[in-house]
């Protein structure tokens, strides 16, 4: 049987800490590149200064060689006091006078002291410089060929001096550089830790908050008041939109259950009532009838609340459904015309005036559900002899339906629960319609799934009433 060994978890680092490590890091790496290059370009400095001080030292010596019988010698080098030729240690200049085979012809006075230093001659003509060892520490050597009148060589000219102070430096200044590295990265890491944990401080505020909002508290809402307008503050002001949406929703939610068992418990309870009256032996058939009657009533009354839940259910899944360009007036003259006959025979005036060519993105089917709701309603509620307009129109940007009637109308308190769920109004021409309240809820649900908005607006009872809805426009 295989087995499989779990690596242990990463350890859980804060962001404030990730921060500063990177933020450590990146400046650990820019300082390290730019000590770096310095130190190169420094190196090659002192290399080129240490070059130039052997070429003038040369320079200051070769007036002082003349050749003697072919072999080359120091004449009145004594005159000479801008080189220290006698000078031991860093700031001498050891000079020696070579054969052309190497052999040494004369040797500077600082020698004395010092072991041998090997000749290492150029294995051309041409002047050279190079960098070597004696006595454990770093030289440099310059090479400069003597040649008679008769363009023969005669020996070489060498010229040298330590570079023990030119390292010297060159670790003085990598010291440095590394210091200053080492506690610029410390700095910056506190530093960045320090700023890490104050910007997210709010992090810290919502969180705390977050964990404090339970389902039955959704009225609670995150803090704000950061001192300071920034990404985390739009963050927090986001969440709080959410949570009174889903506050919202919960009563809604709450409410819908509540009103859904009352709508659907009070016809049980009366078809309960009447089934069992029936079923006494004394009743007689007439009346055993009449509340099989009755309970068939109440059935059906259940039925239409439960189709109208199901519309609910379907109208509110809209939102992920694809859409389709539609023909706004189009679709109201289709959806007038099959209410005509209705018109007729209730001698009600229904008018249709619609701007052709306008369109929205939407679904035929369920757009014209909502406009037969709004029309129902308006049938319902307006007497016979009534006007019913139909209207639309460009409003900029969107497209403009309305629905007017000359109906019972509704006041301020009741226009501001005609969306809601099962709601009715306590007006007796309202209760005499049959209805399970779900209506204009349907319509609001589809309307809001393509991106529109409805109102209602009414100047009081037996003043009629106006339904608008806005839905963008496509071109």
């Amino acid at each position: 049987m295989l087995s499989r060994t779990l690596k242990p978890p990463s350890p859980a680092w804060s962001i404030s800490t990730r921060l500063a490590i990177w933020y450590g890091l990146t400046i650990f790496i820019i300082l390290s590149l730019f000590a770096g290059f310095c130190y190169v370009i420094f190196h090659a400095s002192l290399h080129a200064d240490l070059d130039r001080h052997l070429t003038y030292e040369q320079r200051e010596l070769l007036p002082f060689v003349r050749l003697n019988n072919g072999i080359p010698v120091f004449e009145r080098l004594e005159d000479l006091h801008s080189v220290g030729y006698q000078t031991d240690g860093t700031y001498g200049t050891y000079v020696r006078l070579l054969a052309p085979g190497g052999e040494i012809l004369y040797s500077s006075p600082n020698f004395e002291g010092h072991g041998a230093l090997a000749v290492a001659l150029p294995t051309g003509a041409a002047e050279e410089t190079l960098s070597r060892h004696w006595e454990g520490g770093p030289i440099r050597s310059r090479y400069v060929p003597i040649v008679s009148t008769a363009g023969d060589p005669a020996g070489w000219l060498e010229v040298t001096s330590f570079e023990w102070s030119l390292h010297k430096e060159l670790e003085r200044l990598a010291n440095a550089l590394f210091v200053g590295i080492a506690l610029s990265v410390l700095l910056a890491a506190g530093g960045g830790y320090m700023l890490a944990r104050r910007a997210l401080r709010p992090v810290a505020a919502i969180t705390e908050a977050a964990n404090q909002i339970r389902s039955v508290e959704l009225n609670a809402r995150l803090p704000t008041d950061f001192k300071v307008r920034d990404e985390l503050t739009k963050l927090a002001e986001t969440i709080n939109g959410l949570l009174a949406r889903l506050e919202g929703a919960f009563q809604r939610e709450r409410r819908f259950t509540s009103n859904a068992a009352h709508e659907l418990i009070t016809p049980l309870t009366t078809m309960r009532g009447e089934l069992e009256l029936a079923l006494r032996e004394d009743r007689g058939g007439h009346d055993s009838r009449e509340a099989i009657e009755m309970a068939l009533r109440d059935i059906d009354q259940m039925n239409d609340i439960i189709r109208a839940l199901l519309r609910l259910s379907q109208a509110e899944r809209l939102q992920d459904m694809p859409r389709a360009p539609v023909d706004a007036s189009k679709l109201c003259a289709e959806h007038v015309g099959r209410f005509q006959d209705r018109a007729d025979a209730r001698e009600t005036t229904l008018v249709l005036d619609a701007q052709p060519g306008l369109i929205l993105a939407g679904d035929f089917v369920n757009l014209g559900k909502a406009i037969d709701n709004l029309l129902d309603n308006a049938f319902k509620y307006t007497p016979p002899g009534g006007r019913i307009d139909v209207r639309v129109n460009a409003d900029g940007a969107d497209v403009l339906l309305e629905i007017q009637d000359t109906g019972i109308g509704f006041t301020k308190a009741e226009a501001e629960h005609l969306f809601d769920r099962f709601y009715r109004a306590d007006a007796k021409e309202v209760r005499a319609q049959a209805g399970s309240g779900l209506g204009l809820a349907i319509v609001q649900t589809i309307v809001e799934a393509y991106d529109g908005t409805i109102v209602a607006a009414s100047a009081g009872p037996n003043t009629g009433s106006t339904f608008t809805i806005r839905i963008p426009r496509v071109e």
